[in-house]
């Protein structure tokens, strides 16, 4: 499994139930990489995404009689698709990392208010590994689990 995660510079994730910049090439990186896959998602992450076309959404949600009219709800991390992108946010991230391979985290180079961080922890275990893009605005890096 593998995991995708933007955060700014200050380690913000998230605002208010969504991404605090926009960031065109982050955005079409993400589209690029989890297009025609299955992504999971908390029921946060969900509702403050628009709809994604081309993905299998599983949305983890501890609420037993959930249901999303464009995604599927699942209710333990044992449900979650092994070939699924973990997409956010911070509580699925600390569910699910530990069975991930890689972790893509693009870096927006600002800094920006927040309600939602990136945990440093969350790359314990990690090695950073190829610079898969590089701009101004932002990087993208290639996290591989150490051996």
């Amino acid at each position: 499994m593998i995991a995708i995660v933007a955060r700014s510079r200050n380690g913000v994730i998230g605002k208010d139930g969504g991404l605090p910049w926009r960031c065109k090439g982050d955005l079409q990186f993400f589209k690029r990489t989890t297009m025609d896959r299955k992504i999971v998602v908390g029921r946060t992450t969900f509702d403050g995404l628009p709809p994604l076309k081309g993905r299998d959404i599983y949305v983890l949600t501890r609420k037993a009689d959930a249901s999303f009219a464009n995604g599927t709800a699942i209710h333990s991390p044992d449900q979650v698709p092994t070939d699924a992108i973990v997409c956010g946010g911070a509580a699925i991230y600390d569910l699910l990392l530990e069975q991930c391979d890689e972790i893509l985290v693009t870096t927006v180079k600002k800094e920006v208010e927040g309600d939602t961080f990136f945990n440093d922890q969350w790359l314990e275990g990690f090695t950073a590994g190829d610079t898969l893009e590089e701009t101004d605005e932002y990087s993208i890096v290639s996290y591989q689990r150490d051996a």
